[in-house]
């Protein structure tokens, strides 16, 4: 049986047979989309993860949904859509799912911490004005 601590070590969903451990991730998206996935599976990267503070980007997922589990703290999570904006505060045990191709970010309420479900190919980030 393996045991990993998601804190350190986020896992690869691949085809529905594959769980891979990432094991030195250290935020380096570019290198696991190459290692990871592909075209015809792209996979989603299962993290937990910390924010402390507002987040300084947007970030978009065009192939496909993401899924946003709140763990603890609370945090006002912002889609943005062609006709406007629309926010939602989550708390502990909500969740939230960022549809494909919408750009997102999150002004951070309380120290954040959620499980994150992403597909990361194609991910994008611009700037937060």
């Amino acid at each position: 049986m393996d045991l990993h601590n998601l804190e350190q070590v986020p896992i690869h969903l691949g085809d529905g047979q594959q769980v891979i451990p990432i094991v030195n991730f250290n935020d380096d998206y570019q290198s696991y989309i190459e290692r990871y996935c592909s075209p015809d599976v792209p996979g989603r990267l299962v993290m937990w993860a910390h924010s402390a503070t507002d987040w300084p980007a947007w970030e978009c997922h065009p192939a496909g949904p993401e899924v946003v589990i709140a763990v603890s703290g609370k945090a006002e999570m912002i889609q943005r859509f062609p006709d406007g904006e629309r926010r939602v505060i989550i708390g502990p045990g909500q969740v939230i799912i960022n549809p494909p191709g919408v750009p997102h970010t999150a002004r951070i309420i309380e120290p954040f911490t959620a499980i994150y479900i992403t597909p990361c190919p194609g991910t994008f980030h611009e700037p937060r004005t």
